[in-house]
């Protein structure tokens, strides 16, 4: 078997909610989509994504470069695939080009996936059929008043979620605990909440912050300090109790190794579209098993529920609130979650149909964006 030909298309389009964090209020989602199709009519969809900025450049780097040289592989060879993707592009650094051999390589193992006639999740390890999910919100607006919030966690707990996951890094850091105080109150004893700055604070902030959430029984705190602050990782860690989760805004194996080894990271949240999709993903989960670490990825549910189902190491699956493909209108839901549990799609590969009709009305015009941006860090 033999792939023929590769399709690269890119869209946009904002969050069906409202995402704002305490470093970022996001314009738009970018998704980056490429079929592949083979000599034998089997084709494989992959899809890597950006938060505001990228897609454009992205499609570019696929289209005109790394799609032709796959041309006339095997699809199942997708650790040839892989590294002869990473060696042509590692010039450019570690980023953009691994987001964009992640929409590749997701094709290739959707393709894998149809071939032997199995879900992904039982071709990574068929660890177990269903994983814990957690609600995860990105609402941070100071136009949100507290009982709005304290309404969403009672919808949360009406819809079977024990864990909550939600953003902290307001000015005044009185107005965070109340929220977490509030919302420990409704959970009560059996809940967990875990909460997220986004790289908010400094290192000097950090210790002196987390020191007061220690107290508060939080299930992690999620990027308190810039992602390649290592440094201030260990320190972090070495003087607080509470979990430190970390590894979304990171690409590298490497970089995830020297975490480990440092002692500075409890949960692992590597991003299947930034590391360069399920082939070095799962290296990284099997690599933080080997340290006893439990792996947490970052966002897309529709794989991530796949990964956590297949490697022994994994911990919950995130519901981005306003995110999912399913939400935005763009593809068939291919996770059910009930009380509070994902469960993965059966079909095989992957099991994502994306929507041509929807996906249409939201084709990226890079004219449109050259015309609008303005960017959304704060």
């Amino acid at each position: 078997m033999k792939i023929s030909n590769i399709n690269v298309s890119v869209y946009r389009t904002p969050p069906s909610v409202a995402w704002e964090d305490a470093t970022n209020k996001v314009q738009g989602i970018e998704f980056i989509i490429v079929e592949i199709q083979t000599d034998k009519n089997i084709e494989g969809t992959g899809f890597t994504y950006t938060v505001d900025i990228g897609g454009t450049a992205i499609a570019s780097l696929i289209e005109n470069y790394l799609a032709p040289l796959v041309i006339g592989m095997d699809p199942l060879d997708n650790e040839k695939i892989w590294h002869t993707l990473q060696r042509q592009s590692r010039r450019l650094g570690i980023g953009v080009n691994l987001m964009a051999i992640a929409a590749i390589d997701i094709a290739i193992w959707d393709i894998k996936g149809k071939v032997f006639n199995q879900p992904l999740y039982k071709i990574f390890g068929g660890m177990r059929s269903d994983i814990p999910a957690y609600i995860s919100e990105i609402n941070l607006s100071k136009d949100d008043p507290l009982e709005n919030f304290l309404d969403r966690v009672d919808d949360y707990i009406a819809r079977g979620y024990q864990t909550i996951k939600f953003k902290i890094g307001r000015d005044d850091l009185e107005e965070d605990i109340e929220r977490i105080v509030k919302a420990k109150e409704k959970l009560g004893g059996g809940g967990k909440l875990l909460v997220d700055l986004n790289q908010k604070w400094s290192g000097s902030d950090a210790l002196v912050n987390c020191a007061r959430l220690d107290a508060l029984g939080l299930g992690w705190i999620e990027e308190p300090l810039l992602h390649d602050n290592l440094q201030g990782y260990v320190d972090l860690k070495a003087a607080v109790r509470t979990p430190l989760a970390h590894g979304e805004s990171m690409h590298a194996r490497s970089q995830f190794l020297d975490y480990l080894k440092a002692g500075a990271i409890d949960f692992v949240q590597a991003d299947v579209a930034f590391v360069g999709g399920f082939t070095e993903w799962l290296k990284i989960a099997h690599l933080s098993q080997a340290f006893g670490k439990l792996v947490a990825p970052h966002f897309m549910m529709e794989l991530s529920v796949h990964m956590l189902c297949g490697v022994p190491n994994g911990f919950m699956l995130e519901n981005v609130i306003g995110g999912s493909f399913q939400e935005l209108g763009i593809a068939e839901g291919s996770v059910t979650i009930e009380n509070g549990i994902a469960y993965p799609s059966e079909k095989p590969g992957h099991g994502i149909v994306f929507d041509k009709k929807a996906l249409i009305s939201i084709k990226l015009n890079p004219d449109d964006v050259r015309n609008s941006f303005k960017g959304g860090s704060k």
